[in-house]
């Protein structure tokens, strides 16, 4: 926590989320523990939880589970994926 919330750039995130996330971690950002996607909602991270470090989760993916998606999503839109996911937590 701690970086405001980018509200706007949440929103749009939302439905790229939609799109490329919910197949692992739900629609809910709930996650699919038999599937190793974490719950995105609560206070929990594994790897850190600042806007920066779940970007880079989402960019370079994270012990060969979470699979890296900077050669499938543009810098933008990897920006507005983490605003979503960061907005799940920090309301």
């Amino acid at each position: 926590g701690g970086q405001e919330v980018d509200k706007e750039g949440a929103e749009r995130g939302k439905a790229q989320f939609a799109a490329l996330c919910t197949a692992c971690h739900g629609a809910d950002g709930k996650g699919l523990p038999i599937l190793g996607a974490p719950n995105l909602t609560d206070d929990v991270w594994l790897y850190g939880g600042s806007f920066e470090k779940v970007a880079h989760s989402i960019r370079n993916g994270r012990n060969g589970v979470m699979p890296a998606h900077k050669d499938l999503l543009s810098d933008d839109k990897i920006h507005l994926i983490t605003a979503y996911v960061y907005s799940l937590t920090n309301k």
